[in-house]
């Protein structure tokens, strides 16, 4: 190793220190098929709720008051929808932009 520069900014200053408690480790890190199960199971049902007419029509749905089930791959079309909509996409409460992972 070289011998550190004396004419360097940081000679003399004191070395970094954590601002927190170190996180606690994993005790097991879940596999790739438990993280696609997890995935499969998550309910997208309050993304409907927040589907207004233009994005109904944008995406080729049902006008209102007509239900419509938000399954993972309709979940990826509204995603793309918003992700192009920030304006839109920024009204929308946490839980759904969580769902949509925006």
């Amino acid at each position: 190793m070289s011998e550190q520069d004396p004419t360097s900014r940081l000679a003399g200053q004191p070395a970094p220190r954590p601002v927190g408690p170190a996180p606690a480790p994993l005790e097991r890190r879940p596999s790739f098929e438990e993280l696609m199960q997890q995935a499969a199971q998550v309910d997208y049902g309050p993304v409907a709720e927040h589907l207004d007419d233009d994005a109904r029509a944008a995406l080729g749905l049902p006008a209102r008051p007509h239900p419509v089930e938000v399954d993972r791959d309709l979940a990826d079309r509204v995603r793309d929808y918003f992700l192009t909509r920030p304006g839109q996409a920024a009204g929308l409460p946490a839980a759904v932009r969580d769902l949509l992972a925006l």
